[in-house]
């Protein structure tokens, strides 16, 4: 599914801040009460009303996870059904990892052995592009986002939560992909 994808150059350093902002990003792009469809809807539409910031279309899935049943999905005219195969497989690293598709390319990282990080990529892609949508501590939902490079399918998911939420977050400043 996502053959010779290069592993981003990481320090152990830079591995360590990325996963705390990630962390923080996580604790503040949260919803409060409910996420329902017309949450969904009104996210999906903002990630994609972003395209011209990136000059280039991809897709974008939210799927509730107590089902995992699809609440919204949009694939840009450019792009096509890999971009789904790769939006779930980060949307299933994410599950795996407790935390946003990055995760477990930083602990990786951190752990000093890349060696396997991407060795179930037909499954599992441990990229940017993966979120957790909560309400307070409960994941509800995970939004995906695929078609960028460099790690900015990440950007895309940010600046929709916080346009939607109201909130800014940090960013790394590392070469997260």
């Amino acid at each position: 599914m996502a053959e010779n994808i290069p592993a981003p150059v990481l320090t152990e350093d830079g591995a360590r801040r990325a996963m705390e902002v990630l962390l923080e990003q996580e604790r503040v792009l949260r919803f409060s009460g409910h996420f329902d469809a017309h949450d969904a809807l009104r996210l999906g539409t903002a990630a994609i009303e972003l395209i011209p910031q990136f000059g280039e279309g991809y897709s974008v899935t939210i799927t509730r996870e107590r089902d995992g049943v699809r609440m919204f999905q949009w694939v840009d005219d450019t792009k096509d059904a890999k971009n789904l195969l790769f939006a779930d497989g980060k949307r299933h690293s994410a599950l795996k990892a407790g935390h946003a598709g990055p995760w477990a390319q930083l602990e990786a990282v951190v752990a000093g052995d890349v060696s396997q990080v991407w060795a179930n990529v037909s499954e599992e892609v441990p990229a940017c592009g993966a979120f957790p949508i909560r309400v307070g501590d409960e994941w509800v939902a995970t939004i995906g986002v695929s078609g960028l490079m460099e790690g900015l399918d990440h950007e895309v998911i940010l600046r929709a939560l916080e346009q939607v939420l109201g909130v800014t977050v940090p960013r790394w400043d590392e070469p997260v992909a």
